[in-house]
């Protein structure tokens, strides 16, 4: 199995973590989760079933807050009494690995189960050639736009390409009527999209390369600060203290916004008349970028039944379930024509978005580059330094300060 370099990774854990687990057979999980309440539902209801279909079997869950998972999970391993299954964020799965906390798991274990998922969101879990968990949920980002001033302003449809994004935003920017045509977050992720569409990249795949000063990726962060800067049509949302994207287009103060699945409810539930489309395209096509999480072993001695209900969760017709009961993304790409679609209208958007989405590589010093860029962005947005510049820079910055610092 292909994958992504990361740091190198004792051979005594694999070795540790390759040994056949106990003979005896497991009957008893617990699995640590950070689902919301409706997820928690449907995720209550999903280790019912499995466990009426298993006899025997008894699933024990623990809810753990979303942004204490990582502590949480990091103590318990400490004191060596890990859960059996956790439901980390992708970002965490690699630190985790890094500390030789996660059980491996193996292609014949599988069956053809890794042919039927998303492969962007599945290769968050693949170090050094290895998989390390499964994905149980991804979301990635979309153009959202307010229909009700679409219509005021004469525009038909979304924009298909960067270029008519640009048309139609300033259509629909009036600044004597505090209206703007984009609003826009600045950090490394939510400018992903635009390097991506327009050729650049992140980091070789040995990670010992960053690709900002490639012309790609300046162009595609280039075009971002122009939007700003040059063009006039983004409100300015990524300044601190601004009103931000989310907010603005509620407001209708913003008449597009990037954002993601997780908008969906809240929006339809304050009756906001919006829609939503791909990323529109750029030189190098339309390519999002994937968020999301993954679930990890972190006992060996419950291996087989982990694999067994990790299984059964992510089959095509438990994950159309999931995806029919939340409105959300499946992971298994065979569960796509079972959503309903007339339920769920926006769905179609985010899975075909999902299909040519990027996934960040697998590092557990992310959380670090994106402190780095996210500084070094804010400059060029406020026309201090010039994105080439600013790029250049990150990228020299990430060799020297990161790369060569953590990648062996």
């Amino acid at each position: 199995m292909r994958g992504i370099a990361l740091l190198t990774i004792p051979a005594l854990i694999l070795t540790f973590y390759s040994c056949k687990p106990s003979q005896k057979k497991s009957t008893t999980l617990t699995i640590w989760e950070t689902y919301n309440d409706e997820e928690h539902r449907v995720f209550s209801k999903i280790i019912s079933d499995f466990e009426k279909k298993n006899p025997g079997v008894k699933i024990t869950v623990q809810r753990v807050p979303f942004n204490g998972i990582e502590q949480k999970v990091l103590t318990a391993i400490a004191a060596g009494i890990p859960p059996d299954l956790a439901r980390i964020d992708v970002a965490f799965t690699s630190v985790l690995v890094s500390k030789g906390a996660v059980v491996p798991i193996f292609p014949e274990e599988l069956g053809n189960l890794t042919d039927q998922l998303l492969k962007e969101p599945l290769k968050s879990n693949i170090i050094h050639d290895t998989l390390f968990g499964l994905p149980d949920q991804t979301t990635c980002i979309v153009l959202f736009y307010r229909k009700d001033l679409y219509k005021k302003y004469g525009i038909k449809k979304p924009p298909a390409t960067w270029d008519e994004f640009v048309t139609v935003a300033k259509k629909l920017t009036h600044p004597d009527k505090g209206i703007y045509g984009f609003g826009m977050h600045n950090s490394l992720w939510w400018t992903f999209p635009f390097i991506f569409s327009f050729g650049g990249g992140f980091l070789s795949p040995d990670l010992k390369e960053c690709l900002f000063d490639k012309p790609g990726s300046i162009a595609g962060f280039k075009f971002k600060v122009d939007l700003y800067r040059k063009y006039r049509v983004e409100a300015g949302a990524w300044r601190p203290g601004a009103i931000p994207p989310d907010i603005g287009f509620r407001n209708g103060k913003y008449a597009m916004m990037l954002s993601g699945p997780w908008s969906i409810e809240s929006l339809i539930e304050d009756s906001i008349d919006f829609g939503i489309s791909p990323l529109p395209e750029g030189p190098a096509g339309s390519h999002s970028i994937l968020g999301g999480t993954n679930i990890a072993i972190l006992n060996p001695k419950k291996k087989p039944l982990a694999l067994k209900f990790l299984k059964y969760l992510l089959s095509p017709e438990v994950q159309a379930y999931w995806a029919n009961e939340l409105g959300q993304i499946p992971v298994n790409v065979k569960a796509f024509p079972m959503v309903d679609t007339l339920r769920h209208p926006y769905l179609p958007v985010l899975m075909k978005t999902a299909l040519t989405a990027y996934s960040r590589p697998a590092t557990p010093f992310y959380a670090k580059i994106e402190i780095l860029a996210n500084q070094e962005m804010e400059l060029a947005l406020s026309g201090k330094k010039s994105p080439e510049e600013v790029m250049r820079t990150i990228d020299r910055r990430i060799e020297k300060e990161i790369l060569a610092k953590y990648v062996k």
